[in-house]
């Protein structure tokens, strides 16, 4: 399936223009606060505090230590609107409206903002079954790869109506493992692997099925 270009042909969603330009607000007055242009307020902290996903709060409705009520649930939608720099909100939110747009012209807006929540949720819920951790975990990744599992998982389906080979679920995990790593060494370490496995496996495996029954893709 052929990206669609976020400038040019089909217009694209002003939703998804106002969630790409909230992350990027939200990281930019994150980054203006560790300047200190709001004196002793620090946004960053106070953001990450009751945003982030939070390993002591999962599973949600785990109430000791929550700052407001409900956090344990909210953090699951929150954490993908945070980010921890410049490379990594821009990393994401250029992946996000690119194939926002590209499965909003495909399949729907409804349907492509419907995969956004499950991604969010479900890199959010993997994340806390398979880390152990006391640091925040932040960031639109898991959402940005159930994006990247659904277009690939449909891009398939594709090839195959046409008669051409498709990528197999195999190939597409090495090729993943191998993205993994070079993120691992690009960002220092610093990846949630847990969360993005989380939005693929929502975007690859649950999210074709919301599609009408005749454009369903196969295995």
């Amino acid at each position: 399936m052929q990206i669609v270009p976020v400038f040019g042909g089909p217009k694209t969603p002003n939703t998804l223009w106002w969630l790409t330009g909230l992350m990027l607000f939200l990281e930019g007055m994150a980054q203006l606060s560790d300047r200190g242009w709001f004196g002793v307020l620090d946004l960053r902290s106070l953001m990450i505090s009751y945003g982030a996903f939070w390993d002591f709060l999962f599973p949600p409705g785990t109430v000791d230590q929550a700052l407001f009520l409900g956090q344990s649930y909210a953090m699951l939608i929150t954490h993908a609107f945070l980010h921890a720099g410049t490379i990594h909100v821009l990393m994401n939110t250029a992946i996000f409206i690119a194939l926002g747009k590209t499965l909003a012209v495909y399949f729907g807006l409804s349907l492509t903002l419907l995969t956004m929540l499950v991604g969010a949720i479900s890199s959010g819920v993997m994340f806390g079954l398979l880390e152990s951790t006391s640091a925040p975990m932040v960031g639109a990744s898991g959402v940005v790869f159930s994006l990247i599992g659904f277009w690939l998982r449909v891009s398939r389906a594709e090839l195959q109506r046409l008669g051409r080979p498709g990528r197999s679920v195999a190939s597409v995990i090495i090729s993943l493992i191998v993205i993994h790593v070079l993120l691992h060494v690009f960002m220092g370490g610093q990846i949630a692997w847990q969360a993005h496995f989380g939005g693929f496996v929502a975007g690859y495996f649950l999210m074709p099925w919301f599609i009408n029954r005749h454009r369903l893709p196969s295995y």
